[in-house]
């Protein structure tokens, strides 16, 4: 009788991954890989009865990732590079016996020439802005299946401890042969490393087993001897990575530049835009391999943080702000202050100055490292950054330093822009309170300037205002462009245009049904009166109201003179939700997740990719 159950994966830091397995069905693999299914693993031998060091192309680096803190692999190209840094570190340090001195030795720069790898404190640090690091290893021995990492110091006793054993030098001086990978059906511990909460059993070769010293795996020890089981609960390793590692793989050169600027609410926390571009990255990633997995294009993002270099007015608000209901106060403090400090006369060009010297820093920095580099940059900016950024390139710098009259125009930016896309703007409310005239014709971006302009923003964005009624009045009755839903690839839908500005739940009848009585989709606010009013009333109301975009006398249709050269107002199709406070306020975060932002994003970003 013998029934074995093994859990692939690691019981200390994911959810474990029960099989069943049954030492009779084992087979020989090489240094713990399944030869049966072996067709990700390249170049592989398909036996091995000795143990030999591993190759550089073996191992593989890990570095930890900061969302979701799962251990992610280094490309084949940077996992060699550090491995071959690493052994020759560990050579001086077995020459002149000085760790220290040993470690102290250049950065491996890695991920496409955006982080350094620093060997010393075995970290994964951000090159062009501070406060980006994560912890890395050498990835060793892994759990079967889920290839986990095992702990680097146990590796290297494991490591050690299976040289010991099968190295071929060892075997021809030993007395007795220990089991080559044939099994058996006494399944023999060879021999046994022990460790804090586990312990590890060698059975063969290529069969290595790690016991928890957990009291549910005690237990089930003793069950399983006392009713005559020749195995117990484990978790199989397999020495070497499951891929072997090539100079091949590696990301390709970067093309365009997009620095990525946040709004408001950063001097609570600084690191905020760091996670947020690094989110966005991810989906403009996913959406690239999933329909342009051929591209050998590469978009790069650069997070942008201008608030924390700022001391503005040196914590004087902060200073006569009231005790009481403190916390709403600091909340205040830190995020919606800083569209005061911008309309402020005294500290507007501070903040102006502010990302205008960061945007050019990383600039420079970026092309110190790339000398000769040709590729193109653009700025995605969000809520009040789009404002900022626009006064940059634009060169506003308000009336506060000179007599009434026209901006003085003056462009701080040390390189061209190809694209601003705005993300949850509210640009247009500020232009048209800076005159008290607006002009139909607004010259809001010259193409000199910025190639192209994208206004993006949800219907349910509280912050968000179109752009393209401020240039042309009468687009005020036509409405935004619909962004295509999902990154689908359908071109022709980029010039179609929803029914109506109405953003109801068409995919979800059931989402509202607790509505329904209370509002018809004919409501409007005063219908509402005998119900008494409510802000979320008004919102519920302006969600479901039609306008009548048919012509009129005081409403004609665009004429062909009135035309905009290019669209610059997008929306994103609101599918699949209901309708709540939540929602709405969310609505204005919510763009760095979007993977349908990410498409248009990566598609304007390189227009040929569609074609």
């Amino acid at each position: 009788m013998s029934a074995n159950l093994f859990v692939d994966v690691d019981p200390f830091s994911e959810t474990p991954l029960e099989t069943d397995v049954t030492h009779t069905d084992c087979h020989l693999s090489v240094n713990g890989i399944d030869n049966e299914n072996n067709d990700t693993k390249k170049d592989k031998p398909k036996q091995l009865l000795f143990a030999e060091p591993l190759k550089p192309e073996e191992v593989r680096w890990l570095y930890k990732d900061d969302v979701n803190k799962r251990w992610m692999e280094f490309c084949g190209y940077d996992s060699l590079r550090i491995e071959n840094t690493w052994r020759s570190k560990q050579s001086n340090v077995n020459e002149d016996g000085n760790k220290d001195n040993a470690m102290n030795i250049e950065r491996v720069v890695v991920r496409g020439g955006m982080y350094d790898v620093e060997l010393e404190n075995m970290k994964c640090v951000s090159i062009y802005w501070p406060g980006e690091e994560w912890e890395i290893m050498r990835g060793i021995w892994f759990y079967d299946g889920s290839w986990i990492p095992l702990e680097m110091d146990h590796s290297e006793v494991l490591e050690e401890a299976h040289l010991k054993i099968f190295q071929k030098q060892t075997l021809t001086q030993s007395s007795s042969t220990p089991n080559l990978g044939t099994p058996t059906h006494t399944y023999k511990v060879i021999h046994t490393e022990h460790f804090t909460q586990y312990h590890i059993d060698w059975h063969a070769i290529d069969d290595v087993v790690l016991h928890s010293e957990y009291t549910p795996s005690k237990l089930m020890r003793s069950v399983t001897s006392k009713f005559g089981f020749t195995k117990t609960t484990g978790y199989r390793l397999v020495r070497g990575y499951k891929e072997l590692a090539t100079m091949e793989d590696k990301p390709d050169d970067i093309d365009h530049l997009v620095f990525v600027v946040h709004g408001i609410g950063q001097k609570r926390d600084t690191g905020k835009i760091i996670r947020n571009t690094s989110m966005f990255r991810e989906c403009v990633e996913r959406m690239k391999q999933k329909y342009f997995p051929t591209s050998e294009h590469r978009v790069e993002f650069f997070p942008v943080e201008w608030r924390s270099s700022l001391k503005l007015d040196g914590d004087i608000v902060d200073a006569i702000t009231p005790y009481s209901v403190l916390s709403i106060r600091h909340l205040l403090n830190t995020s919606a202050m800083d569209i005061l400090y911008y309309t402020s006369p005294l500290y507007g060009g501070e903040v102006r100055a502010g990302l205008q010297k960061e945007l050019n820093r990383l600039y420079f920095m970026f092309i110190s490292r790339h000398p000769g580099w040709q590729g193109k940059v653009s700025v995605l900016a969000h809520s009040l950054g789009c404002v900022i950024v626009y006064d940059i390139v634009t060169g506003w710098v308000g009336y506060e330093s000179r007599p009434p009259g026209s901006p003085q125009r003056l462009t701080g930016l040390q390189f061209p822009i190809e694209n601003l896309f705005c993300l949850g703007s509210p640009l247009s409310v500020f232009l048209a309170l800076r005159t008290r005239t607006p002009s139909n014709r607004l010259d809001l971006m010259p193409e000199y300037l910025c190639k192209r302009f994208y206004n993006i923003f949800h219907w349910s964005d509280p912050v968000a205002y179109r752009m393209e009624p401020l240039i042309e009045r009468g687009y005020s009755k036509i409405e935004p462009v619909l962004i295509p839903p999902h990154g689908g690839i359908d071109n022709h839908l980029d010039q179609q245009q929803p029914s109506s500005m109405n953003n109801g739940d068409q995919s979800n009848p059931q989402s509202d049904n607790d509505e329904r009585d209370d509002l018809s989709p004919t409501d409007t606010p005063s219908k509402t009166a005998d119900r008494g009013w409510s802000l979320w009333g008004l919102v519920r109301a302006g969600w479901n109201a039609k306008e009548d975009t048919s012509p009129t006398p005081d409403n004609p249709p665009i004429q062909p003179e009135q035309e905009l050269a290019q669209r610059l107002d997008y929306v994103l199709q609101a599918v699949g939700i209901g309708r709540n406070y939540l929602y709405s306020v969310t609505a204005h975060t919510a763009y760095w997740t979007n993977c349908d932002v990410a498409y248009f994003v990566l598609t304007r970003t390189f227009p040929t990719l569609e074609t």
